[in-house]
């Protein structure tokens, strides 16, 4: 199991977006964007579906990480939620409207799940999402780019979640693992679950690139390649999370973060 801190940390987001930038930059900008809008809708998910797993699980070590996960989940949509606010405000009202409307049929979508779905189809889901944002966390951390942090709107929050994500990368693995432990269920409901929640980002960021008149260009650089080839070494049946070893960078930037935190 992985050491997993819970970090309260309040960003402020002041600054007003800037779209004015190369087709490529927007291209990485704009899905971020989109990223940020599913946080409040996806990560409540994730708790709810780790508040009716943890009473089932047996191991004691693995329900304290998923309490822990959870939390962390918790502090990150709170603040995506805030971004979410500012980015809204960027576009005219109609676009801002369509925004909402995206957030309203995911919002019901994951509703739907926890009230309808079995436990295994969730924490498949969970699994599934956290192995695609943890392949994309690590190849971003050892491509150097958490320092580029605040040049992307919303600035640090990025560095944070994504350092968070990496440091709790083992436990919807093990929950799964733990409750259900199927490798075929594990890949056919976790890229299902991967393709679902990749659609929402797609309908957002093609809103807002409509909002700003422009068309979206998807950049080909040596850290998508890189993201890429994660990804698909999570479909071994070997794979397993507790095996990856943290990059360089990233225990001093959970540090950074853990002076950052509000202490209570």
């Amino acid at each position: 199991m992985a050491d997993i801190s819970v970090r309260k940390i309040r960003f402020t987001f002041e600054e007003p977006l800037d779209f004015d930038v190369s087709d490529e930059m927007l291209g990485s900008i704009i899905p971020m964007l989109g990223l940020s809008m599913t946080m409040p809708h996806l990560e409540p998910y994730l708790i709810r579906t780790m508040r009716v797993a943890i009473p089932q699980i047996t191991d004691p070590q693995l329900a304290e990480d998923a309490r822990r996960f959870s939390q962390q989940e918790g502090h990150h949509y709170r603040n995506h939620a805030k971004l979410n606010e500012q980015i809204c405000a960027s576009f005219e009202p109609a676009t801002a409207d369509e925004l909402r409307a995206i957030e309203q049929a995911m919002e019901d979508d994951y509703q739907r799940f926890t009230k309808q779905k079995p436990l295994r189809f969730n924490v498949a889901y969970a699994e599934g999402f956290e192995a695609m944002t943890c392949s994309s966390a690590l190849a971003m951390a050892e491509a150097g780019n958490f320092d580029e942090g605040a040049e992307l709107p919303g600035g640090e929050i990025w560095a944070w979640h994504m350092a968070e994500e990496i440091e709790h990368r083992t436990v919807a693995f093990g929950v799964f693992d733990h409750l259900v432990g199927s490798y075929l269920y594990r890949i056919a409901w976790g890229t299902w679950a991967q393709w679902h929640y990749l659609s929402y980002i797609r309908r957002f960021s093609l809103c807002m690139a409509k909002g700003l008149g422009r068309k979206l260009t998807a950049p080909s650089t040596p850290m998508n390649r890189a993201m890429l080839r994660r990804y698909l070494r999570t479909w071994s049946p070997r794979y397993d999370p507790a095996k990856i070893e943290m990059p360089a960078g990233v225990d001093a930037l959970l540090a950074r973060y853990s002076a950052m935190a509000e202490h209570s």
